[in-house]
């Protein structure tokens, strides 16, 4: 029931108020681009404990394991940001983990050698250059802090230097 001294404008004022308020808390820049990163620096992380455990060769296997803190670090320090806004890093879904392992497993399986290691790991990372950059560009658009670009284009730094480590082992 309408309170008899509200009118009909203050109630569409209140209404739209809150629908800004929400749309605000879904909709800010640097939180979605931040769950965005951490997702990536989790995704690099689970990928390349993965194949730690399938690599043979000790020089890759000491890449593979520098890769492994940076993406560790990246993840700690989006999920600090995230936390310093009071948000929740999300974590992936395990469902969404499963694609990823089994096709690092099935192509392991059929070929673990030094070059296929490198190369897996060249295609992960270029997936990880290619979404990133796909967010920056339109996280821009929408008003992202500039302290916010700076850890996804040091992400983006990170993951192409890790390209050019990998093309040395195909």
């Amino acid at each position: 029931m309408k309170n008899p001294f509200t009118t009909d404008i203050e109630i569409q004022n209140i209404i739209q108020e809150e629908d800004m308020a929400e749309k605000q808390k879904k909709t800010n820049p640097d939180e979605e681009l931040l769950q965005e990163m951490y997702k990536n620096a989790c995704m690099g992380t689970d990928s390349v404990t993965t194949i730690l455990g399938k690599t043979k060769d000790e020089k890759l296997r000491c890449e593979l394991t520098a890769q492994l803190d940076g993406y560790q670090n990246f993840a700690n320090v989006t999920r600090n940001k995230l936390s310093g806004m009071s948000a929740t890093a999300k974590e992936i879904n395990a469902f969404a983990k499963i694609p990823a392992e089994m096709s690092i497993m099935m192509t392991t399986m059929v070929d673990s050698s030094t070059p296929k290691i490198a190369e897996m790991m060249i295609n992960g990372s270029t997936m990880g250059v290619i979404n990133l950059k796909k967010r920056i560009k339109q996280a821009q658009t929408e008003g992202v802090s500039q302290d916010v670009v700076k850890i996804a284009s040091d992400i983006m730094a990170f993951e192409e230097d890790n390209i050019n480590k990998m093309k040395n082992y195909l």
